[in-house]
């Protein structure tokens, strides 16, 4: 039987080949250099999904393989990686301007969340998949709803610093979901998501004392 196609189609199965025969060259021209194995796929993934959300395929598309491979090394669980940018661009032969350029795009076109350890040395997690991130925003969603509960019935006052202090004191002494030495850094993202968690209920409180008193 004939099968027809809609060009959009043709179009849309064309372009994800495309990227595939990219992906696949960007792992190849990785393998030439003194990597971790391990972070590899994880770096092609980063790469496929930048191209798959930003719809255009950039020139020299190898600078944003190595900047996706920096990316991923620098996990939070890897820390401490004090490597300078010259030092980790010399081993590519890239210069530090394009691995900033890339690493931005990276990060902007995927959300990625970029922290700072004491050193000043960045770290990033990916927000929709980072396993950690997901149990730490678990626990948050937990934590606020018990909070929010205890507010509405019993009139207990609702902070949101001591509640977030308690959930990274369990988050890193307890659960090691995450490390030690970035306690400050990893504070600064749970307050952040305890406030939008309350906001949630927010409206909820406002109407009730609209309705109700």
């Amino acid at each position: 039987m004939l099968e027809l196609y809609t060009p959009q189609y043709e179009e849309i199965n064309t372009r994800e080949r495309i990227t595939i025969d990219i992906i696949k060259d960007g792992q190849e021209f990785l393998q030439q250099f003194d990597i971790n194995p391990d972070y590899l796929l994880d770096t092609v993934s980063v790469v496929y999904k930048y191209l798959r959300n930003n719809g255009k395929i950039p020139h020299n598309l190898y600078k944003f393989f190595i900047a996706a491979y920096y990316i991923i090394s620098r996990h939070p669980f890897a820390f401490p990686v004090h490597e300078s940018k010259k030092t980790f661009c010399e081993r590519f032969r890239l210069p530090i301007s394009a691995l900033d350029y890339c690493v931005e795009r990276i990060v902007d076109t995927l959300d990625y969340i970029r922290i700072l350890d004491d050193m000043n040395f960045p770290y990033f997690i990916d927000p929709k998949r980072d396993i950690c991130l997901k149990f730490i925003k678990n626990l948050i969603r937990s934590k606020v709803d018990k909070a929010m509960m205890r507010f509405l019935i019993g009139n207990q006052p609702i902070n949101s610093q001591i509640l977030t202090e308690e959930l990274v004191n369990e988050v890193i002494f307890k659960q090691k979901a995450f490390p030690e030495e970035l306690l400050r850094q990893l504070f600064d993202i749970a307050f952040e998501y305890v406030e939008e968690g309350f906001l949630e209920y927010k409206e909820y409180v406002r109407l009730q004392k609209k309705m109700f008193i």
